[in-house]
Formats: C-alpha cells, sequence, structure tokens
C-alpha cells in the first residue's frame, strides 16, 4: 500500500514532526509505503524522513502563491506516485490532496489530518478563514478526516465540517527517546549556566501571539515574587532574539534566571533536566506535543486549558485557565513547592501515562487500522499495488 502525505512544509512543527514519526515508527513497512509531497520547498524535516528511504517531492511554492504551475506538477506527481491512499495534512495539504485526487485519472481514497483547535475564527489571518470556510465546504468529500484532540474535532463540526466522517488519533511519542536520564539536571544547569539552586521552567515553543509567552513570564514573575526560585527557559524559534514588548516584560526578572534558546533538535537529551515544563497559549493548540515529550521525559507540567492539554496531562500536572497570569503563577507554585522528590514521582506516574495511551507504536497502529478501514469501504486490498483495480480485501493485510 503506498500511502501519499501531502504537508503545506517540513520545517519544524508539530504535524511535521508527527509525520516523521509516523514514517519511523511502522509507516515504512512493505504494507505501508510512505511518500511525501511538499508544497512548499522541504525544511529541515526532510533529512530526517529521507534517512528513512522515504521519497520527498515538492511543489516548491511560495507562501500564499497558488498557479498553475504547481497544480501541473500536483498532477505529475499525482500520476507518477500512483498511491493507494492520500494523506493531507494541515488545511493547505488537505485540500492540495483532495485536488490530487481529482487529477489522478483513478479512484483514490482521500484522508485529512487536522492538527488545530478553532476557538475563534476571527482570531485566523484573513488568508487562513478563507481556506477554513473552503475546507469546511469540502469536508464531506473525504473518507475520513483526523483530529488529534478531542477538543478540535468539536470545535470544527461546530464551525460546520462534516461530522460523520471524523476520527481522533491523537499523538504519539517515542518513550524510548523521550525518557529520564541520569544526572540530566546536572547537566542542563553546567551547559547553560543555570544556578543549580534554581528550579527550571521551560516553555517550548516558537514565538506566536497564540502561545501568549507575556503571560508565563507574569507567572514567573509572581512566583518568584512569592519565594520560588524560578529559572525561566524559552525555547525555540524566534526566543532568541524577542519581540520588544515580551523582551521588556523579560527584563523584569533577574537575568540570571533566563535562559533564551532558539529552535532545538536536541530537545530529548536534555529535556528530562528541567523542572517544570509550562505551557500558556492562549488559542490554536490541539494536541501539544511538548507536553507528551515533557511526561514521557519524567517532567511534570502546568498548561493552559486549550485543545486536549487537560487531557494529556489528567491528574499528573496542573491545568490553568487561560490569559490568567495569577492562575499560571499558582499552579507553578504548587509543582514548585512540592520539592525535586515530590515533582520526580508525578513525573514518572506522567511518563506512565503517555506509555499507556500514547506510545508512538500504538498511534502508528491506529492510522494503519483507518487506513485499512478506508480502503475495505473502497474494496480495494491493503496489500495489492496502486494499480491493481478494485480486488477483495485480504483479513490477513493487517
Amino acid at each position: 500500500m503506498s500511502v501519499l502525505h501531502v504537508i503545506t512544509g517540513l520545517n519544524v512543527g508539530g504535524a511535521e514532526t508527527m509525520l516523521a514519526k509516523l514514517v519511523e515508527h511502522g509507516m515504512q513497512s512493505p504494507l505501508l509505503q510512505p511518500r511525501v509531497l511538499s508544497l512548499l520547498p522541504p525544511g529541515r524535516l526532510a533529512g530526517r524522513i529521507g534517512r528513512c528511504g522515504v521519497t520527498i517531492d515538492t511543489l516548491a511554492m511560495r507562501q500564499g502563491r497558488p498557479s498553475l504551475a504547481a497544480v501541473r506538477q500536483l498532477r505529475r506527481v499525482i500520476r507518477a506516485a500512483t498511491p493507494t491512499l492520500l494523506q493531507g495534512w494541515m488545511h493547505h495539504g488537505n485540500l492540495a490532496a483532495t485536488l490530487a485526487a481529482r487529477l489522478a485519472g483513478r479512484q483514490v481514497p482521500v484522508v485529512w489530518n487536522i492538527r488545530h483547535s478553532l476557538v475563534d475564527i476571527a482570531a485566523e489571518k484573513p488568508l487562513s478563514r478563507a481556506v477554513l470556510r473552503l475546507g469546511r465546504l469540502l469536508s464531506a468529500t473525504p473518507d475520513a478526516i483526523i483530529y488529534n484532540s478531542q477538543v478540535a474535532a468539536h470545535q470544527y463540526e461546530a464551525f460546520g465540517f462534516a461530522p460523520d466522517n471524523a476520527v481522533v488519533i491523537p499523538n504519539g511519542f517515542d518513550c524510548a527517546q523521550f525518557c529520564p536520564r541520569a544526572g540530566a539536571g546536572a547537566a542542563l544547569r553546567a551547559r547553560w549556566g543555570i544556578d543549580p539552586g534554581a528550579v527550571v521552567v521551560a516553555m517550548v515553543a516558537r514565538q506566536h501571539p497564540m502561545k501568549d509567552t507575556a503571560t508565563l513570564v507574569q507567572a514567573v514573575w509572581l512566583a518568584r515574587a512569592e519565594g520560588h526560585d524560578l529559572h525561566l527557559m524559552l525555547v525555540g524559534t524566534g526566543n532568541e532574539a524577542l519581540p520588544p514588548a515580551l523582551a521588556h516584560a523579560v527584563a523584569a526578572l533577574p537575568s540570571s534566571r533566563v535562559t533564551l534558546l532558539g529552535e532545538r533538535d536536541d530537545i530529548h537529551e536534555w529535556l528530562s533536566g528541567v523542572d517544570i515544563v509550562a505551557l500558556s497559549s492562549a488559542w490554536g493548540e490541539a494536541f501539544p506535543n511538548i507536553l507528551g515529550e515533557a511526561m514521557a521525559s519524567g517532567v511534570p507540567c502546568v498548561a493552559t486549558d486549550v485543545g486536549d492539554s487537560a487531557v494529556i496531562i489528567g491528574n499528573h500536572g496542573r491545568v490553568v485557565a487561560p490569559r490568567n497570569p495569577v492562575a499560571l503563577a499558582a499552579g507553578l507554585c504548587w509543582l514548585a513547592g512540592m520539592g525535586r522528590e515530590g515533582r520526580e514521582r508525578l513525573g514518572l506516574a506522567a511518563r506512565d501515562r503517555i506509555i499507556g495511551n500514547y506510545a508512538i507504536d500504538r498511534i502508528a497502529d491506529r492510522y494503519a487500522g483507518l487506513y485499512e478501514s478506508v480502503l475495505l469501504a473502497h474494496g480495494l486490498d491493503m496489500a495489492a499495488p496502486a494499480d491493481a483495480g478494485l480486488p477483495q480485501h485480504r483479513a490477513a493485510a493487517a
């Protein structure tokens, strides 16, 4: 079975990372032969995916600039790849996958994948609003729409997306890669010159208004005022050079208690050395990867109640209202106040929760099971070549 994954780009992001993990864990088997089409020129994750032996095509589009040349290239790719199934990723990739199925010249099932929550369409950019409305009109056409969070599925149904083809499959995590590491706390402090006695609070997220980093900065200031020696780490694209207003807010903290880092590809190596992972998003999250990665690493989390954050954390951390620095500070104080041993016990329980519910192999199996059911509905065989007509389904293909 050949699956062509159609995605906007391959820069570092939640959807792109999830695709890479699926390719690495269970989707490169003879029954699931992946191929990737990037609408934009491939980014940093192309190398990771390519090392799995996966072919990567690109339309080399410019951001927000569809063209007839891109449509012609899309037609060439779909006819050369002859996929058994098309999997779209994110709104632009979903629409491109639907168009590719029309250009294929034969029957190709289509599955969409939505990785974003939708609290208020007015918060989206004008082009994004137009794409969302077009997606709403076409939402009954794919064989299935995968949402990575329960909250997002309900929000999109309320917005008008078709409900009958909705499937929730959460993100999955490599619990061997993200795991507690002996001596990680001391190593992290030595690496970045952090005081051994400070409680390290990290947020790993790109700089974007929806992440509401200012609320976290204020919450850290409030928690410090309560007597907790917190050290703030901001990690992700844009954090190495903060916007002026945010930089001004960060300057209210002692400079010796702030570490600013840009995009990293070694997070799994040091994440377990952090004391607390915080996520202050105001909107837009569906299933935040960093929460699962932190919990798998044995690190307790405090997050705002956006997307499925509360579902992920359960009783193994703290979930607070968004845009509320006082509530977020209370969550930080609670975790800081339980001491290192208390946080370690909570973190290990959080890791067990991730292993039991969100291990990547389990999630990859759910994708494979969905693909098999879609093909069965079309009378296609998961184990047959894409151009083999409409053979009978074989149960052994699972």
